[in-house]
Order: C-alpha cells, then structure tokens, then sequence
C-alpha cells in the first residue's frame, strides 16, 4: 500500500496490521479520507485527536470506536454515512476479535461453524443497516411533520386573507380574481393536511418497524456469542453500539408561503420516499402489510392524543369557519391536549391550537374568557420565546383586543402602548401588523375617554398608512373613518360631516355603494349632519340612506330600521311633526314586528311615537 497518497500532503506510510483485520480497516478508513479530500492537519481537529494520532491510528493498530466513529462522520457524505458506519463497526469487529487457530480434528466442524457465523453476520449487518434506514425515514418524518405544520399554519391564514379580500373585492373582476386565490389556498391547504397525516404515519410504521428490529439484532447476538463458544472468529461484541443518526440536508421552506405548490410536491416526494422505504422493510422481515405493523386509531377515538391530529384540526377549523365557535371550542380543547401530548406542551403548535382556542372563544361571545386564555398563552410565549419573538406578539395584541372587547379600554390601551415599541423594533414602524396596533392603540386612547388624543393618533397614522399602504387601502379607509368619530366626540361635528362627507365616495368607489362599511358611513355622516345643528339636510340623508340598506341588507334588518326611525325624528327637528308622525308610527310597527315589542329599539320608538303624538294634540292637532 505505499505510495497512495494523503490528500494534499506526502504519501502515506506502509500499513503494519496487528492482525489482517486491523489492516482492512485501516485501508478502508484511508480511502474514506480520501475521497474526502481532506488533510490530516484538517481532519485531527475535527475528529479531536492530534495529526501523528491519526496517522498511528491509520497504519494498522486497532483504533478505538470512539475514532472510528468520528472519521466516519467527518469524512463520509450523510446519504452514505451510515452504510460506512456499519462497514468500518463490521471491520472493526473483526479486527478486535481475530479468528482462533482450529484444531485440525474438528477442521470440517470449524468450517461449518465459520459459514454459519458469515451469513449470521451478514444477518446482523442488514438488520443494522435496515434500523438505520428506518431511523431515517422516521427522522425525515419528523421533520416534514414540522415543516407541513409551519406550512398549514400559513396557508391558514393566507385563507383567511383572502377570504377578506374577496369580501371586499370592489368589482366583478377583482372578486373572480380572490376567488380564484381563496380556491388555491384552500386546496394547498387540504393537500398539506393530507401529507401531514401520512407523514404521521410513516413516522410511526418506521418507529415500530425500528423496534421489532432491535428485537431481532438482539438474538442474532445472541446467536453469535453460541458460536463462539463453539469455534473461534468473528464474535458479536459485547454491546453492539447503537448507530447514529445522520444529519440529512436541510428542508427548505419558503417563510413567505409563495411557493407552496413545490414545497408541496417536496413534500409529496418524501412521504413517496419514505413509503417506499417502509414498505420494503416490512416485506423483508416477514411480508406483512405496513399498515398492520401499526394501526391507526380513527379521528373519533375519545383518547385524543391517539386520534388523528390534523384530522381534529381540520375539523376545528372547518366549525371556525362555518361559524360553529361552540363547537370549534370543543375541538380546539381536545387539539389542545392533543399536541400537548404528542410534541410537549411548549411547542409551537400547542400554542397556536390554544391561541385558535381562545380566538374561537371571543367569537363565540366570551371576550373575558378569551382574554384569559390569552393572557396565559403570552405568558408561556414569552418564557419560552421571549417578549418580542413573532409570535409572542401577535398574542400579545390579541391579548388586548380581547381586554377591549370585554370593556377595559384603559387596560387594552396600556398594552398596545407596550406592545408598539416591540412591533417596531422587531417588525419595523412601517409594517402592517405595527400600523394595525397603532390603529388599536388611538381607537382604545379614544374609547378610554380621551378623544382628542384619539383624533391626534388618527391624524399622524393616516400619513404613514397612505404612505405606506396607499390612500385606497381599507386600513386606511377605516382609520379616516374613526378619525371622524373621535373628532366628533372631541367636539367638533361639523368636522366630522365634513371628513365623512370626503370618505363615503371613495368608499364608495373602494368598496361599493352597497357595502357595509359605506353605509355605516353614510349612517354616521346623516348623524353628524343632525348633531352640527342642520336636520333638515340630515332628514334627506336618512331617507336616502333608509332605501340603499333596505336593498342592500333587507327591509327588517336593524340598520334599516335605524335609518327609518332617525329619518321621522330628524323631519320633526326640521318643522314637520305631522309627517314625522306617520314616519314613526310605521316604523314603530316594524320595530316591534321584527325585533319583537320589548327590544329595546322598539322601547324607544314607542316613547318618541307617544312624543310626537302629544306634541300634534298640543298643536291643536288629533293624534293618529
């Protein structure tokens, strides 16, 4: 063997092998050094252990398993590295237990013996090299299971936003266009779940399949340890050590969720690959199909960490958007526990399952409940990630939506005024989610009783969102509305008719004539109109705005009915009590018809209706 050469230095010196084991494995450790090109000088700081240790070791002594191992993974690709593994343990046991003499009486014995122990190691090696395999496909699993939940978990809400977009979708174009996005999402996001549950399976076949052969490992020892009691060679040695996993190459994922479809077949391809994997070393130890090595419990199981987790999330989410939120608590419990269970309580998914928990619970009607959920995910979140990681934040602001929808404005004030700073040194001032707390930190500022602080927030954030989300976007649109609210309260009306007078065309335009935004913004524009001391015109507004919301949300619906009570009251204000008379008296009738005679609308209807009608009998009148 001399004059091969080391990689980038003189060449290597004669092999003297202890035993012709030791020789083999010494030329086979050099070859993997060099086909990895490395240097001694290199490789001994990698492998912690000096340059003339390596070479010693190198020339045919019996190295350590220690050293052995650690060339192995310093020298070897990882797609190759555990076959090597299992070849250098293979030469290394052979070198550390050197064939005896045989005794020539029993020389045909010995031989059969010595074949016997060949293919019973043959046996061991394939057992081995099949548990490596499988401790692959199930690592590989593991990992896909992770990405496909960061992966759900986007397109989850790039659903979410464009079930928004499509909602405000101004024209026939534009809806076509985020329907047509909203039924790709939707559609990546049912193809993520269904790899997600086959990546769950493979994990557990290749698991249990692992174990069953530690099982047969252990007696194929066994076996050899006989043996050598009855000739000399190759014996197991004490304790076959367990092998390693390898590092496979990194999954990429896009963090922008743009190109879902080839993370996607990625997926797709290593679930194939992992199938193909697990199937072929389930027929190898006995021909049994894989699916009855490890039988999936159904999605019903009542022991819900043994359901099917994506499965219970699919239907969670499913109750969440048919409006369910009863129901979608329930689930989101049960997912709770569940991924508790299965990936520990700190993981990144359980917390998304309480925070979808607590989400489910505010829409159901229980803002301070949700809240207190909340509360103690932001705890966990920030022990474990820290105040200002990503997620801990936007916890934290749905911690203080909830506190405001349960009514303490001071509290959710104070906690969008904490969380800001975070959003901005993380997110930066300009991103949307921290424009999107400034928006709640000026609205709570107002609720909380300090309009013209509000008005002033309003101001200074309409500059940055036109700036940086353009004049047309509905954050914007929406902050110049409550921009005129909280100026109003502050005392300035006819400002607030002014500015709402300015927004209604452009919502019109954004969002159509027939939306909600706009005809709360026409409501409040008649409003304002009525409160800067001009009924007259606020009459006109009224009756204007009374027909749009009767085509556009029904004759009985309460806005409607707003609209008609306020049109009489204002065409009282304006002089004319007989015909606020017949207004009220009809709509009067159909407050109590359709919100029903102790509703509160139709208690107050029914005291202006008894105004009106004493007014007209003190004008000389007859009242109706």
């Amino acid at each position: 063997m001399a004059g091969t050469d080391k990689p980038g230095g003189r060449p290597w010196a004669d092999i003297r092998p202890v035993n012709p084991g030791a020789g083999r494995l010494a030329a086979f450790l050099r070859a993997r050094v060099e086909e990895s090109g490395k240097t001694l000088a290199v490789l001994a700081k990698q492998i912690d252990y000096s340059k003339s240790q390596v070479s010693t070791l190198l020339s045919g002594r019996i190295p350590p398993q220690r050293f052995v191992t650690s060339l192995i993974d310093a020298t070897v690709a990882p797609p190759l590295r555990e076959r090597r593994r299992s070849e250098a343990q293979a030469l290394l046991y052979e070198a550390t237990h050197p064939p005896r003499a045989a005794k020539p009486a029993a020389v045909l014995d010995v031989a059969a013996v010595q074949a016997r122990q060949i293919e019973t190691y043959d046996r061991l090696t394939r057992a081995l090299e099949q548990q490596a395999e499988l401790r692959q496909t199930a690592d590989n699993a593991a990992r896909l299971i992770w990405i496909l939940l960061g992966m759900i978990h986007e397109l989850n809400d790039r659903v979410g936003a464009l079930g928004r977009e499509r909602d405000r979708a101004a024209d026939r174009e534009a809806l076509e266009a985020a329907r047509d996005k909203l039924a790709r999402a939707e559609s990546q996001q049912a193809e993520a779940e269904g790899e997600l549950g086959r990546a769950e399976e493979k994990k557990r076949q290749a698991e249990a399949l692992a174990g069953r052969l530690q099982e047969r490992i252990a007696e194929l020892t066994e076996e050899l340890e006989r043996m050598r009691g009855q000739v000399g060679g190759p014996a197991a040695p004490d304790r076959l050590p367990d092998l390693a996993r390898s590092t496979p190459p990194a999954t990429s994922a896009d963090p922008e969720g743009d190109d879902f479809d080839a993370a996607l077949a990625r997926a797709t391809a290593i679930n194939d690959t992992d199938g193909d994997t697990v199937h072929r070393i389930t027929i190898e130890l006995g021909g049994q199909p894989a699916l009855a090595v490890v039988p999936d419990n159904p999605s019903t199981s009542p022991n819900v960490p043994d359901g099917s987790v994506h499965e219970l999330r699919a239907e969670a989410k499913s109750a969440q958007q048919d409006g369910d939120f009863a129901k979608a608590v329930r689930l989101y419990e049960r997912l709770v526990a569940a991924s508790a269970a299965l990936l520990g309580p700190d993981h990144p998914e359980t917390f998304r399952s309480r925070y979808e928990e607590a989400q489910c619970t505010g829409d159901a009607g229980f803002p301070g409940t949700a809240r207190d959920l909340t509360a103690a995910v932001v705890s966990d979140e920030t022990r474990v990630f820290g105040a200002d990681h990503p997620n801990t934040l936007s916890s934290r602001y749905q911690l203080a939506y909830y506190t405001g929808e349960a009514g303490d404005f001071v509290t959710a004030r104070d906690l969008v005024a904490a969380l800001l700073p975070d959003e901005a040194h993380v997110l930066g001032p300009d991103h949307r989610s921290t424009l999107t707390s400034r928006y709640a930190h000026a609205y709570y500022t107002g609720m909380a009783g300090a309009p013209t602080t509000a008005r002033a927030l309003y101001e200074v954030l309409l500059q940055d969102q036109t700036r940086n989300l353009g004049a047309d976007h509905p954050d914007t649109l929406n902050s110049r509305f409550e921009h005129a609210h909280f100026t109003a309260a502050a005392g300035a009306p006819a400002t607030a008719r002014r500015l709402l007078a300015a927004l209604i065309p452009d919502r019109e335009r954004v969002l159509g004539a027939g939306h909600p935004h706009t005809l709360v913004s026409r409501f409040q524009h008649a409003y304002y109109t009525a409160k800067a001391g001009d009924p007259a015109t606020a009459r006109d507004l009224y009756a204007g705005l009374a027909g749009a919301q009767a085509r556009a949300l029904g004759p009985d619906h309460r806005r409607t009915l707003a609209s008609r009570y306020e049109h009489a009251r204002n065409t009282a204000t304006a002089g004319d009590p007989a015909g606020a008379l017949d207004l009220m008296i009809s709509v009067v009738a159909d407050l109590e018809r359709a919100l029903g005679p102790g509703h509160p609308d139709a208690v107050t209807g029914r005291e202006q209706l008894a105004g009106l009608r004493r007014r007209a009998a003190g004008a000389g009148g007859s009242p109706a």
